[in-house]
């Protein structure tokens, strides 16, 4: 019961939180789309970092650096590469559990209701924006030994996702500079892609194959670096 009123008052904190302020600022994006409609992908990818990070903390790290199941699940007769991609794997699947009850609770709240498939195009890209940045957040688990740490990184992390890859405003809002770097972060990319397929039926397949090979090359690094820190 928790875990599901978890699911059901995120969505609607953030709600409270970003898109009722945030549209009173910004209006419209500058393609004329309202703000809370905009801002919806959004809101659900930041639910999807939430969750991936809660479950890969608990699996990765917390048990690693406490000693207890982490080291008898590595001794395992498999790769750690294959480890890696099962904690991706549960991660992806804990979030999309997020993100459905989350468009449930958001679609409510829009002020137009978005087009049938969105429903399906949205846990889409979900699974390939879970995938990248459950890689990034391995990352930090395996080379990270400090709780102190580890909290500055991943606070600064979530900042960096709210305030830097599209979530609350568009990149044209930035100096020109700045803007182009930050819209070429293989997270902006996915969610960029994804607003131009739900809101103008425009799909780019640049900004979806590049963070599939960024994430599928990190993958195995991962394994790789997870091996070279247990020394097994």
């Amino acid at each position: 019961m928790t875990t599901v009123s978890f699911m059901v008052m995120l969505p609607l904190l953030l709600h409270i939180g970003i898109t009722m302020v945030m549209k009173n600022i910004v209006v419209q994006s500058i393609d004329q789309v309202p703000y809370d409609v905009w801002v919806f992908p959004g809101i659900i990818l930041l639910i999807a970092s939430v969750s991936t990070f809660s479950l890969i903390y608990r699996d990765l790290f917390d048990l690693r650096i406490h000693k207890k199941s982490f080291i008898p699940i590595t001794l395992a007769p498999y790769g750690k590469t294959h480890l890696v991609i099962g904690f991706l794997v549960t991660s992806i699947i804990e979030s999309l559990v997020y993100v459905i009850v989350a468009m449930g609770v958001l679609t409510v709240l829009l002020p137009e209701p978005l087009n049938w498939s969105a429903y399906f195009i949205v846990p889409l890209f979900t699974l390939l924006y879970t995938f990248l940045l459950g890689n990034l957040i391995i990352t930090f688990s395996v080379l990270t030994d400090r709780i102190s740490t580890y909290l500055s990184i991943t606070i600064s992390m979530f900042l960096f996702i709210l305030f830097a890859t599209g979530v609350l405003v568009e990149f044209d809002f930035y100096p020109k500079t700045i803007g182009t770097l930050l819209s070429y972060f293989p997270l902006s990319m996915i969610l960029s892609d994804l607003r131009g397929i739900l809101f103008f039926n425009r799909v780019e397949w640049g900004p979806i194959m590049i963070p599939v090979a960024t994430a599928l090359g990190w993958t195995w690094l991962n394994g790789y670096m997870l091996k070279r820190k247990l020394k097994q």
